[in-house]
């Protein structure tokens, strides 16, 4: 075996030469492709990291821009409804006002439809503050129209029998008339025994007075044992401006309108 390694020492020196040189080569060769596939790894990770951070961000920027796109709509949706319940509105005041110079029309009863519409929108665009100032708005208008409707045919009356120029020749019948109506509430508001006699000539006066229907004089006379209509009047409309301003109020906050 000595002789074996002596004879050919040159031989396996070189061979072991190589093989050392080849182990080497393969070792090298297998560290640098384990550390290839670990840089492949991190860049995946870190491609995938970035793509994943790009896609929240992406997300992000899509969920803002729909809740900027929705707060826009609803914006504008509430601004619409707003101004819709605020013409309706007025438009239903004006009818009722209007009932106290003319018989109805249908005008009103119209009004009020459109009204009640625009509500509805108002309740469903609009947050729970602004339906309840809403809902105190329709209920002053709609006191209003009911003292309009219960009340307006005598006022109608009324102002027919004090309007009459001092120079036609009817003008004094029509002043004691409107004497005689006068006597006849404060007889009643007085509580005296005899309500009869001033009521009797409160119909005698009212008969004289020629245009006047039958309907108009028992309106009249049916007035005069009711509260007196002019406060009653003044104080449904203070009440509907107040509704309406504390609605006003919160619709600038909402819509975020800024003095």
């Amino acid at each position: 075996m000595m002789d074996f390694l002596k004879d050919h020492a040159t031989t396996l020196l070189a061979l072991f030469t190589v093989v050392v040189a080849f182990a080497g080569t393969w070792l090298g060769a297998k560290v640098q492709a384990n550390g290839g596939v670990a840089q492949a790894r991190a860049a995946k990770e870190a491609a995938e990291t970035a793509a994943a951070a790009t896609l929240r961000a992406v997300r992000e920027q899509a969920d803002h821009a729909a809740a900027a796109t929705h707060a826009a709509a609803l914006h504008d949706q509430r601004t619409i409804a707003i101004t819709n319940l605020l013409r309706t509105v007025r438009e239903f005041t004006r009818a009722v006002h209007a009932l106290f110079r003319a018989p109805d029309t249908g005008a009103a009863e119209n009004a009020y439809s459109e009204l009640i519409q625009a509500r509805g929108v108002v309740e469903l665009v609009a947050p729970t503050a602004l339906t309840a100032a809403c809902a105190r708005v329709i209920e002053t208008a709609a006191n209003f129209e009911r003292l309009a409707r219960r009340r307006g045919e005598a006022y109608r009356a009324w102002r027919q029998v004090t309007g009459i120029p001092g120079y036609l020749p009817e003008y004094e019948d029509s002043s004691l008339a409107a004497s005689a109506l006068l006597a006849f509430r404060a007889a009643y508001e007085s509580g005296a025994d005899n309500m009869m006699d001033p009521h009797n000539e409160a119909s005698e006066a009212l008969a004289r007075i020629p245009g006047l229907t039958q309907e108009q004089r028992s309106a009249l006379l049916n007035d005069c044992v009711k509260p007196e209509i002019g406060p009653l009047i003044d104080q449904c409309w203070q009440e509907h401006n107040e509704a309406m301003t504390e609605f006003i109020n919160h619709a600038r906050t909402i819509l975020g309108v800024n003095d």
